[in-house]
This record gives C-alpha cells, sequence and structure tokens, in this order.
C-alpha cells in the first residue's frame, strides 16, 4: 500500500554546495597563511601555489600535517615547489606510502618517489632499479617477507630467479605475499580473504608492518577474527589515530573509546583533531555530552556536514523541535533519510513526526507505522518532550495527561507554539506545570478565550493556574467536556454564548 515511499540519495542539495563552497575560499585564505608561515616565504610566493585549484580544496589542518611530514623525511621548500600534490594529496596517503616504499628498501625516498609513489607501485621491480631507487641485489619478495609478522613461506610464484621476479609488478609481488599472509594471520578461508580484497582495495599498497598493527590493536580491543575481516577498512586504518585516542584521551565527552571501538570500529578511522573539532561544533549549538554519550557514532561525520546538517534541522520546526530530544543526534547523523521520512509523512498528512517513528532505520517497521494509519506520537516521547518543556518528572506528567483521551494526537511544533505563547503572555512553567492539558490546545483557541476572559474580575482576581484552567474549561465546555477541542477547527466556533 504503502510501496511509493523510496528514499532518494541522489539528489543535490545547492544550499550544501553554496555552504561548501565558502568554506572552499577560507581554506584559500588561511593555506595562503599557513604556507608563508610554516615555509618560511613571502606570501606573493605562497600565492603562487595556489594557481592549482586542488590547494584551494585542501584543508588548513591536512596541509599542516602534510609540511610537517614532508619536512620529518627531510624534504624542502623546492620539493614542494616542484612537486605540489605532496602538499595537497592527504596527509595519510603519504604516510602510507612512505612506509610501503620504506618496507620494499627503497633509498632515497625522495620528492619524485614519493610524488609518483602509486606509479611506481604498477611498475615493475627493474624500474625501481633503474632509476636508483634500489640496489641491483635486491630482493623485493624476501625483503618484504620480511616485514611480516607471523612470518610465512615464500609463495610458490615468488620461488624464481631474481631476473624474472624484477620483471614482476611491485603491485603483484605485494598482493601475492598480501594475500597468503593475511590467510594465516586472521586465519581466513580463500574466499574470505578474495572478497576483503575486493572491498577495501586501499589495503593494496598499504605497509604489511601497519596492517599487523591495525590488527593487534583490533585484537587487543577484543574484535574478533569475523568482526575483522567484515570491517575490512580497520587494515588500512592510520593505527596512530586509536592510540592517541587511547592514551591521552580515553574517555573524551564521556565516552569510552576502547568501548566504543569495540561496537563501532569505524570511530577508529577518525583523528583525535577531527573528534576535537566535531565536539566544538556539538558545545557550539550547547548539545551536552549526554547526548553525545548516546550517539558517538556522530564522531565519524564532517564537521562542515556535521554544522550543515545541524542548522537544517534548525531551520525545520518539526525537527527543531526536537532538537533537545536524547536521541537528537540520530537524526543528524541520517539526516537524510529523516527528512525524506518526513517529507512522506507531510505528503499522507501525517503531523505526529515524534522521534520514535523518526528513528526506524528498518524499512519494515516504518511501512508497519504507515499502514496503521494512526496520526499519534509515541507516548514515551510525549513524556519526554512534557518533560524537558517543564522540568517535570515523567510520573507527575503521566497522572495530569493520562486522563486526556487525545493527549498524543497533538504535534511537537502546535504543542510547543502554545508553550511560547503562554510563555510570552506571562505564564510561569509552574503555573502550566499544574494545568498541563492547556498545551494540547492551540494557541489560537487560548488567545481568543483570554481575549474575551480578561476583562473579567473571575479571570482577573485568580492565580494563573487557576486562569488556566478557566481557559481549559471554556474551550472544552462546547465540546461537553470530551477532550475534542483540540482539534484545529474553525475558531468561529467560540461565540459569546459559549464563553458565558
Amino acid at each position: 500500500m504503502f510501496k511509493s515511499f523510496q528514499f532518494c540519495y541522489c539528489n543535490v542539495n545547492l544550499n550544501y554546495v553554496a555552504y561548501r563552497h565558502a568554506i572552499i575560499y577560507n581554506y584559500t585564505e588561511n593555506n595562503i597563511k599557513t604556507l608563508t608561515n610554516m615555509l618560511a616565504i613571502p606570501e606573493n610566493e605562497a600565492k603562487k601555489f595556489m594557481k592549482s585549484k586542488s590547494f584551494a580544496k585542501t584543508d588548513t589542518e591536512d596541509l599542516k600535517e602534510s609540511i610537517e611530514f614532508c619536512k620529518s623525511i627531510g624534504l624542502e621548500n623546492n620539493d614542494f615547489f616542484e612537486y605540489p600534490t605532496l602538499l595537497t594529496s592527504h596527509p595519510l596517503i603519504k604516510i602510507n606510502h612512505y612506509n610501503s616504499l620504506k618496507d620494499t628498501g627503497c633509498h632515497p625516498i625522495d620528492a619524485w618517489l614519493l610524488s609518483r609513489a602509486t606509479t611506481y607501485f604498477r611498475s615493475t621491480i627493474t624500474r625501481f632499479k633503474n632509476d636508483c631507487y634500489l640496489d641491483d641485489n635486491v630482493n623485493v619478495a624476501e625483503q618484504l617477507l620480511s616485514t611480516l609478522t607471523p612470518s610465512i613461506k615464500k609463495p610458490e610464484v615468488l620461488k624464481k630467479g631474481l631476473k624474472l621476479l624484477d620483471n614482476m609488478l611491485w603491485s603483484e609481488i605485494h598482493k601475492t605475499i598480501l594475500f597468503s599472509w593475511l590467510k594465516v594471520r586472521l586465519k581466513a578461508t580463500e574466499d574470505e580473504i578474495i572478497k576483503l580484497l575486493r572491498i577495501h582495495q586501499m589495503i593494496k599498497h598499504k605497509s604489511f608492518i601497519t596492517i599487523n598493527e591495525n590488527i593487534e590493536l583490533a585484537e587487543s580491543l577484543g574484535l574478533s577474527r569475523e568482526k575483522i575481516l567484515k570491517s575490512g577498512y580497520l587494515l588500512h586504518n592510520h593505527p596512530v589515530y586509536p592510540k592517541t585516542m587511547l592514551k591521552e584521551s580515553p574517555f573524551f565527552a564521556g565516552v569510552n573509546f576502547a568501548k566504543q571501538y569495540k561496537t563501532n570500529p569505524k570511530l577508529m578511522m577518525v583523528s583525535p583533531r577531527k573528534i576535537k573539532e566535531i565536539h566544538k561544533v556539538l558545545k557550539a549549538h550547547n548539545i551536552p555530552d549526554e547526548m553525545i554519550q548516546k550517539v558517538p557514532a556522530i564522531f565519524t561525520m564532517s564537521p562542515h556536514t556535521l554544522t550543515f546538517r545541524i542548522q537544517q534541522i534548525k531551520n525545520v520546526p518539526d525537527l527543531n523541535v526536537l532538537f533537545n530530544d536524547p536521541h537528537m543526534l540520530l537524526m543528524v547523523l541520517h539526516h537524510t533519510r529523516v527528512s525524506n521520512m518526513l517529507h512522506f509523512l507531510k505528503k499522507l498528512n501525517l503531523k505526529c513526526a515524534s522521534l520514535k517513528y523518526l528513528r526506524q532505520f528498518d524499512d519494515a517497521k516504518f511501512e508497519e507505522f504507515l499502514q496503521e494509519g494512526k496520526d499519534v506520537n509515541g507516548s514515551h516521547d510525549v513524556l519526554n518532550f512534557f518533560s524537558r518543556l517543564l522540568n517535570k518528572k515523567k510520573k507527575d506528567i503521566m497522572r495530569q495527561l493520562r486522563d486526556h483521551p487525545y493527549h498524543l494526537h497533538v504535534s511537537f511544533v502546535e504543542i510547543d507554539d502554545t508553550f511560547k505563547y503562554l510563555s510570552d503572555m506571562g505564564y510561569t512553567k509552574e503555573s502550566m506545570a499544574k494545568c498541563m492539558p492547556i498545551l494540547l490546545y492551540s494557541r489560537d483557541k487560548i488567545k481568543l478565550v483570554i481575549s474575551h476572559l480578561k476583562n473579567r474580575e473571575i479571570f482577573q482576581n485568580v492565580s494563573q493556574t487557576k486562569q488556566l484552567h478557566l481557559i481549559l474549561y471554556h474551550i472544552e465546555k462546547k465540546f461537553h467536556f470530551t477532550g475534542n477541542g483540540i482539534w484545529r477547527t474553525d475558531l468561529t466556533m467560540f461565540d459569546e454564548r459559549t464563553l458565558e
């Protein structure tokens, strides 16, 4: 019946494109300053780098890391001018390539070789030797095998003379050893390794020492062999990231990272710098650590995407009203899906989009909710919403709301609108907490009743709580106190006789 509901991920969000362009412009300015300071060159020299569009798109912090790494291995300013990709490619790419070249026995590893690493990986060993990066007597297969833990026997295909071996591609030798070693290291079948290497192709140029370091770390955190194979991206991770977090900030933002790394291994792929940037963004929007602890996967997002999505949520009333929900970050993490679900609910004229339904990431369960055709909020979400709104315990809220037959049928946007109206009229949270059902009624109905009662002595000389009860009484009087006064119907029903 509702099979027409489909998620569309291909639509281009023009606002996000514009947002990203603004960020890129900022990169340009910041990158010029970074180049000027870190390379100790005049600004006009730094601007020459900007002729390459890739410099404008390079994250400033990544640029800093690239310069620091390149300088640590002996590269100089002239190398950067001659091979600018050394600065624009991600620092991890250079680190990975450098480690693989080092494992191969290459010396020296200069700017040319590092900037052309992928080309050399696709070349024969003879090219390495002809270009003087390897001594003639180096047996690359033996060299790579010596880096393995645990060690393995040389694969049959590599048992050949040095000349024949030199005619093989570096990538061919590396893949042959990698395939045989991973079967032993992970106690895996041939089919499992074939699948692993097909899905996670970034492993193919990775240093064996680094791969083993990643496996050892995963094992120390309690990940099973099956979980490591399923999370193959861990094998091409930068092990410094999780090791730094575990050493320096094991409980950052109250999140137990050792525990979360085991539950959600993708977190191990995020640098400590990015984690702190994301936390800074969340704090800027007054999102407490308690909410972060419920959705630690939020740290896997880009800080820029996170900022944009939070702003988008604040711009949509149905989502903004849930901003203080303990599980709000699920809306941020799955923003595209949540937006599509909300849009679909609106098309069906369903107004009660509580987080219980918006976080139904199981299509079958969401389909089941749609087929029920009930425009109601989840009871637990209603209690949570009122609790946050009035700072009251859920049991106190339940005691008042459960007597109203339609307390699940009013959207949070409308409840929030009424709350803001009464607050603007001077009513306190405490007075509203003693007459909670009033928040289920539209501001327009309340406003109309107040306009008729405000000059009456019976209304003026009583407490705020009694005023709210009087308003509620006059709204429901016409409906014989059945609760039907909550429906957003024609306001002309309230004539003078109704309000007598």
